[in-house]
């Protein structure tokens, strides 16, 4: 605090009394109080209001700061501390009246000049020479009369406020310091922990590999002790002995499964349980006349890739369903070479016929216990000429097939407005209100993953969803241009990879897309000649990565990403197409397109470069007449077209 005189016209002396005046009695402070918004008034001046009657309230005559709750009078004095700074300033206030003048703290004698923050006392100009002087006060704040004046007595407050603060915060750094050093020894304790833990880990698993080792070990030489014996009691008639037991013991590790496996022993008779993991990304190889596909080998039980050398590993390809007089005419060498993937190997052989064939897989020489099949698709690049192996009549202008997993052939029949199911059983038809069931032109079909057909309802602006018995399931859409409303609607294909429905909403000029259980999910399109426009879009495909293929009477394909996004387009150079109707995708890759203007199918690759094409105008083997229907493949690669102008289903 400052310790001043002023006389009582000493401008000084006002401004100390001015400090010290109560806002509210206009006098000097009496045991005054201070308030938690920092104001202070006399004891006697804070208004206490009864809210209830054992509750009081107190507002701060100066500001609108929240009132201040108390339950009794008495809490006044211990809830609002008395300001020991207010109550000094008070005493200097009457010293000075008193003196009449300001004096030096130091010598009591000459007028001050100054004041010390420091040593809190005014101090005289002779005074103020020597205080300089000293080292230990060299360092202190002098301050003019005028200028220590000026510093308001919330100033005051606030640093006691602050050491306030500074009391309250200082066990609590102290309490973090503390915990901080507990947490960092726990961390070191928790490392040490995991440290031996894997070294009991380590330990383990190699006592586990060492004790299979072992046991194999002395099981093949169990083996070869009882071959010896035997070979000796024969002796005479053994020219050769060869032993059975191999020394085919072999530790398999992956850098990348280590956190899950630390190697495995592999014998004999774990190769016999290894399968083929998967069998994938088959491709045309057409300058080798081959096709190629890639396979891994997984160990059994578990999902660790073995790991060989593609020397060490051979295999034969034959058809799935020939007999065994055929089979081995039909047999297909194969070669085996790494690739820049992990574990994964490439095949590349030369098809003898297509459809769905059977790998038989040997590694080190064992053959693998679980063979594989695949689907070797209708080949372009090797056959010269293409013919048909059967012919289905007994339709009426056919505009949509499809083939489910059984083999059933299922036709949209457009003239007789039905959907037939072609089987072992006959044919059944249902429409014409067999089953409650009506179609007005039957035209785009697919199967759905639960085994139902969607049927374009072509006249009825509509789409129905029909159980493979013939029943009737649900149907949505009517006439017009909104969202699930349909115009002549005609090509269905379904995207296995999104799990999405895409319908050829053809005199909107645009695609629909659905979710599986026939929700609206969107649509992209419209009518014109530009990028990711159409002009009466008539059947729709999707390739096994989900990409989307659209039929388009601007003499065109155009392909999409799942969600209608513009990739690319074809058919406008070679192969030029007119009047693409039906889609559909190998499991190849490969495109293949039927044209209602040229009654031919042409073949492209996902990128759009033309393959070649087959069939002409006619009525006859290898002839097709309006074909504006659909086309599909079954799932043992067999190609069927719809020749709608001759009421048959062709299939290659």
């Amino acid at each position: 605090c400052f310790i001043l005189m002023a006389l009582k016209t000493n401008p000084f002396l006002l401004k100390l009394k001015e400090q010290l005046t109560c806002a509210k009695c206009h006098g000097l402070y009496t045991s005054p109080r201070i308030l938690p918004c920092h104001h202070s008034f006399c004891q006697n001046c804070i208004e206490v209001r009864e809210v209830q009657k054992v509750l009081y309230s107190v507002q701060c005559p100066s500001c609108d700061a929240e009132p201040i709750e108390l339950s009794s009078l008495d809490e006044v004095e211990s809830k609002f501390s008395v300001t020991p700074k207010l109550n000094e300033l008070r005493d200097v206030y009457d010293s000075m009246k008193e003196s009449e003048g300001i004096h030096c703290g130091n010598c009591f004698i000459a007028s001050a000049a100054s004041y010390c923050k420091d040593c809190n006392k005014t101090l005289c100009n002779d005074c103020i020479d020597a205080h300089k002087k000293w080292s230990e006060f060299a360092t202190h704040a002098i301050l003019g009369l005028e200028e220590a004046l000026k510093a308001p007595t919330e100033s005051m407050i606030e640093e006691e406020a602050e050491e306030k603060v500074t009391s309250h915060v200082s066990p609590i750094l102290s309490a973090i310091s503390g915990r901080e050093a507990e947490i960092r020894e726990q961390g070191e304790a928790v490392k040490e922990e995991i440290r031996s833990f894997l070294k009991s880990l380590t330990s383990s698993l190699e006592d586990k590999f060492i004790s299979e080792v072992d046991e194999i070990i002395d099981r093949k030489l169990q083996m070869l002790e009882k071959q010896k014996k035997e070979s000796l009691n024969t002796s005479h008639e053994i020219k050769e002995l060869e032993p059975v037991e191999k020394a085919d013991i072999q530790f398999i590790g992956s850098k990348e499964s280590i956190s899950h496996h630390v190697g495995s022993v592999v014998s004999r008779a774990g190769l016999e349980e290894c399968k083929v993991k998967e069998i994938a990304t088959i491709k045309h190889m057409p300058e080798e006349r081959a096709i190629s596909f890639e396979l891994s080998i997984e160990l059994p039980n578990h999902e660790l890739h073995l790991d060989l050398p593609a020397s060490s590993i051979s295999l034969s390809i034959e058809p799935a369903s020939a007999n065994t007089t055929t089979k081995h005419s039909q047999v297909i060498d194969a070669r085996v070479i790494p690739t820049d993937k992990p574990r994964v190997y490439q095949v590349i052989c030369t098809p003898v016929i297509r459809g769905r064939h059977q790998v038989c897989i040997k590694a080190l020489g064992i053959q693998l216990k679980t063979p594989s099949s695949f689907t070797i698709p209708f080949n372009p690049y090797i056959e010269q000429v293409i013919t048909p192996i059967r012919t289905i009549g007994d339709v009426q202008r056919p505009c949509g097939v499809a083939v489910s997993d059984d083999g059933r052939v299922i036709v949209s029949e457009y003239s007789a407005s039905v959907v037939s199911i072609l089987g072992n059983e006959g044919k059944l038809s249902f429409g014409n209100e067999i089953n409650n069931i009506i179609f007005n032109g039957s035209y785009g079909i697919a199967i759905t993953d639960d085994c139902c057909i969607i049927v374009a309802d072509y006249n009825n602006h509509r789409i129905q969803r029909i159980s493979m018995d013939g029943q009737y399931v649900t149907s949505f859409g009517c006439a017009g241009c909104g969202p699930m409303q349909l115009n002549y609607p005609r090509g269905i294909a379904i995207s296995r990879a999104k799990k999405l429905v895409y319908i050829a909403d053809t005199s909107n000029h645009r695609i629909q897309i659905f979710n599986c259980d026939l929700t609206f999910f969107g649509l992209f399109g419209k009518k014109g000649a530009g990028n990711g426009e159409f002009n009466t879009p008539h059947d729709v495909a999707i390739d096994n990565e989900g990409f989307v293929y659209v039929t388009d009477w601007n003499h065109r394909i155009q392909k999409f990403t799942h969600d209608g996004k513009y990739l690319t387009k074809f058919g406008s150079n070679a192969g030029q197409l007119n009047r693409p109707s039906g889609i559909a995708v190998d499991n190849a890759g490969l495109v293949y397109v039927s044209e209602y203007g040229k009654n031919c199918v042409s073949i492209f690759t996902s990128d759009g470069d033309f393959v070649r094409s087959f069939g002409e105008k006619g009525t006859g083997e290898n002839q097709f007449k309006d074909i504006e229907g659909g086309i599909t493949f079954d799932k043992d690669g067999r190609l069927y077209i719809c020749d709608t102008g001759n009421d048959r289903i062709i299939v290659y």
